[in-house]
């Protein structure tokens, strides 16, 4: 390079680094007294600082002390060891894309380092924890059916680091993320093979499932790829190959041994370990009670069974009558249907009943007290969709439909009647007609359900209802919880 060329470059390298530096202290409050101090630190200070910065947890401070080590004095052992703690800087600080950014730069320019394991770590980590939010992670949703792109992503870069460097320190808690990983790959292609034997795909799914085999050696969904394999060329005609497919399936099927189905999916999320310590080690081992993280609900039917408590309201009437409702108890019975594994159509009928007070205004000079209790029934038609898929999902849920209200206040005299019972002979008893209200009733709620099993799980909510009745002034609201059991079927 001629001599004019490097002194531009050299010059503008000055000029980024110092522009960088001063971006860094100000957008972290350092102000410029601080700036001119660090201006007269060396290299071996400022790596200090961000090292005291890193073990109190205060990654925002070590990244910005980090970048401008590595601006100031680019060529400096320092700078060289601060880009491995800047990796784990950025991991502990959520900044994903930036970690991986760091980590391809570092591969690139340092081939031969002898922490180039740890980036290729990291690397993994961050596609690893990428594939779930914390909330799914919380409620260990299903993301089965999701592309799993992270995951490939996650799965090449543990892949790397196991085969190029065995004798790493994070090589065995990356081959433990690499079968939870492996087993999310297959459940991925077996939740695709479902989609297309659902589809009439027959081909499609045979491909998939053959897949799962051949490239998923060792993973629990292995089994399930042997049954759509088996159905799938049923559905083909092609009896001898489902034979064949059904004879492979049984003979992987040992008395003696537990089942693969199973049997733990892998490591779950564990942190990564800071630089200079070994892999975590610390796999939670999410068990897999539910291997796809939850029981296949598109298709199917359910009812419900449960309690409900409503709280109290105060309702005005025309005419200025006012009553005050008591909080109740009361049942719930009801049917639905999963049109997806998120999606729920149903309907659901209630009963309770209540106590009330009242200052009636009617005839009467002035208004009266009464005392009683109501009769409440609904049939509402709902809807549920769900937000994720595990275990423990919730859920919100919306409906409308009709309430009927008796208030067991006479309407009319009393009535008396006879007829014949042919074993006990003419009974005679009265009757007694009373005032009921009706109207359209709507609510909208939050729940939660916990599926204890493929056919059972148990249900809570609370929901927010309101009845428009005519003679209201306006439109009273009940607070309402719920507890059910569910059956599926």
């Amino acid at each position: 390079m001629p001599l004019a060329s490097l002194k531009r470059v050299l010059a503008a390298s000055a000029l980024a680094a110092s522009l960088v530096a001063a971006a860094g202290c100000s957008s972290f409050g350092w102000g410029k007294d601080k700036e001119e101090a660090f201006a007269k630190d060396s290299p071996d200070q400022i790596y200090r600082d961000a090292q005291g910065d890193l073990r109190k947890s205060n990654y925002q401070s070590a990244i910005a002390r980090y970048e401008l080590l590595e601006a100031r004095y680019p060529f400096s052992e320092q700078a060289r060891q601060g880009q491995i703690d800047l990796l784990y800087a950025y991991y502990k600080n959520r900044a994903g894309d930036s970690a991986v950014d760091q980590a391809d730069e570092f591969i690139r320019e340092n081939p031969t380092h002898p922490r180039v394991d740890y980036a290729h770590y990291i690397r993994g980590l961050v596609y690893f924890e990428g594939g779930a939010s914390a909330l799914e992670r919380l409620f260990k949703a299903d993301i089965a059916k999701r592309p799993p792109h992270e995951a490939e992503k996650s799965f090449q870069a543990f892949l790397t680091l196991v085969q190029q460097y065995p004798a790493s320190p994070y090589a065995a808690d990356a081959r433990q993320r690499m079968v939870y990983l492996r087993n999310r790959l297959a459940d991925y292609q077996i939740a695709v093979a479902r989609y297309y034997m659902k589809r009439g795909a027959y081909v499609g799914a045979a491909s998939r499932a053959r897949g799962v085999i051949e490239v998923y050696d060792g993973a629990p969904a292995a089994d399930d790829a042997l049954a759509i394999l088996v159905e799938a060329y049923r559905k083909l005609g092609v009896d001898d190959l489902a034979a064949v497919a059904e004879n492979v399936r049984k003979a992987n099927v040992s008395p003696d041994l537990p089942s693969a189905a199973v049997a733990p999916t892998g490591a779950g999320m564990a942190g990564a370990a800071s630089p200079g310590t070994t892999g975590s080690g610390e796999a939670s081992g999410e068990g897999n009670g539910w291997r796809f993280g939850a029981p296949q609900q598109a298709g199917r039917w359910e009812a419900t069974v449960g309690v409900v408590t409503s709280g109290s309201t105060d309702v005005d009437f025309e005419g200025g009558t006012t009553a005050t409702i008591d909080s109740g108890v009361g049942f719930i019975a009801g049917a639905g249907y999963h049109f997806t594994d998120r999606l729920r159509f149903g309907s659901t009928f209630t009963f309770d009943q209540k106590d009330y007070s009242a200052e009636v205004v009617g005839d009467q000079p002035a208004p009266y007290a009464i005392e009683g209790s109501l009769d409440t029934m609904s049939l509402m038609l709902d809807v549920a969709y769900t937000f994720l898929t595990g275990p423990l999902t919730p859920y919100v849920a919306g409906g409308v439909g009709w309430a009927w209200v008796d208030t067991n206040v006479a309407s009319e005299s009393p009535q008396f009647g006879c007829w014949w019972h042919p074993w006990w002979g003419y009974i005679c008893t009265s009757w007694q007609d009373t005032r009921t209200v009706d109207g359209l009733a709507y609510e909208l709620g939050l729940g939660v359900r916990y599926n204890f099993t493929d056919y059972l799980a148990a249900d809570g909510a609370y929901r927010m209802r309101w009845m428009d009745f005519d003679s209201a002034t306006s439109t009273p609201s009940f607070d309402t919880l719920q507890l059910n059991l569910v059956w599926k079927f």
